[in-house]
């Protein structure tokens, strides 16, 4: 079956915001089966909406429209949908009750604003939102079905995972879907990473392979390919072979065979060995605990954050020695070392992390240019500092590179 995604929105068609829907969407029909032919960006203009509406009811199966549901006047994808199949607006019953009870639920008063989002085409069929107040609907138009849904990324994607994909499992059973590994790399380039699998094809003709970047990490993905029929199908043995094959090539490189982040990686080997992890940050700023408490349920290990920037602050807060700072210098392995026991002394966890450097543009020296690191990695049986040198032009870069440095050495002792 076949797909097209269109995006509404000034916003999105003039850059003001990146198109993340489009891209997730894409993504998640394509490992479902669907073959996604074309994305499209419109603006908040109902002739125009109606427009690539007509166009696109005539040339596949589905339609997945984002954005243009709030209740605001430049939301018009209801009014848009209405015009397009020659149908009128009418308060949807279940779409004012679905909000109503969501207002409710949070303390809110409802205005005459968000009333007009209960306002659906007659033929539609309401998909209430659980995470927001914007409930979406679908129709039929043409030899299309269409679903419409709110352009914030959270609401978007439950409600694709809650009426969708299940409607996508009922109408269509038998579509061939994607099965898939997913790696997760740090410390390789993308180019060296291609090299490394080269031969892949050759082993594997049948398969797919990709890779993503997102600095620092590269993700390498590989399984059938569900738009090639029979010639794309593989077995568990397939998927087998092919992983061991993959693992053998990156080695080390791997840090995680689920394609799960560092952090998540970390967290998952501390819950494992019922252990705790403080940081001390300098250079980083924050970053490293600041990624850690994105992965739900990170309280069970995670006890401690200290940003001490200035160096009265590493020795009143972490304890590091006076004579340490007068005769290394806050960007020294002593520094970060003293860091790392002193947050793991101070907080009781079993594992203390920390990094002090130079993330940039200024402030470098001779010895110790912008992109030098000092990690400092303490737990039950070990105490260890090292130094990196990374320059990438770019503070952010910079700082996300120390900042995964530092979980990289702690996965590595957690091993």
């Amino acid at each position: 079956m076949k797909a097209e995604i269109l995006s509404t929105g000034d916003e999105v068609l003039w850059g003001e915001i990146d198109d993340s829907n489009a891209s997730w969407l894409a993504r998640r029909l394509r490992e479902c089966g669907v073959d996604v032919t074309r994305v499209s960006c419109v603006g908040d203009d109902i002739a125009t909406i109606s427009s690539v509406m007509a166009e696109t009811s005539s040339r596949c199966d589905m339609v997945l429209v984002t954005g243009g549901l709030g209740p605001t006047g430049d939301d018009l994808s209801a009014q848009a949908a209405a015009v397009a199949t020659g149908d009128d607006l009418i308060l949807n019953k279940g779409a004012f009750e679905s909000m109503a009870d969501y207002f409710a639920l949070k303390g809110w008063d409802m205005t005459k604003g968000n009333e007009k989002q209960a306002m659906l085409p007659s033929k539609a069929v309401m998909m209430d939102n659980v995470c927001g107040t914007a409930p979406g609907f679908c129709l039929e138009h043409g030899q299309a079905r269409f679903y419409f849904m709110p352009g914030v990324p959270r609401e978007m994607k439950a409600m694709f995972n809650r009426h969708i994909l299940p409607e996508l499992d009922a109408r269509y059973p038998s579509r061939q879907k994607a099965t898939l590994c997913r790696l997760t790399l740090f410390g390789l380039p993308e180019s060296k990473t291609g090299h490394k699998l080269r031969d892949f094809y050759a082993h594997f003709p049948g398969m797919r392979l990709g890779f993503r970047a997102s600095f620092p990490f590269i993700q390498v993905k590989f399984g059938s390919d569900p738009f090639a029929g029979d010639a794309g199908r593989v077995t568990s043995d397939d998927m087998a072979a092919a992983k061991a094959w993959v693992l053998e090539q990156l080695g080390r490189y791997v840090i995680s065979t689920a394609g799960i982040s560092l952090e998540a990686r970390v967290g998952e080997l501390l819950k494992q060995k019922g252990q705790t992890l403080a940081v001390a940050e300098s250079c980083t700023g924050g970053l490293i605990a600041s990624q850690l408490t994105d992965v739900a349920g990170s309280s069970d290990y995670f006890l401690l954050s200290a940003v001490t920037y200035a160096n009265d602050a590493k020795m009143a807060v972490l304890g590091v020695k006076k004579e340490t700072l007068a005769f290394h210098g806050a960007v020294h392995e002593q520094t970060a070392l003293e860091m790392a026991l002193g947050v793991r002394e101070r907080s009781g966890a079993d594992w203390g992390v920390s990094t002090s450097g130079v993330a940039g543009p200024g402030g470098g020296s001779e010895s110790r240019p912008v992109g030098m690191v000092c990690i400092g990695v303490a737990g039950p049986d070990t105490a260890k500092a090292f130094t990196y040198n990374f320059s990438y032009g770019d503070r952010g870069m910079n700082k996300k590179m120390f900042a995964a440095m530092a979980l990289e050495r702690l996965r590595r002792e957690l091993c």
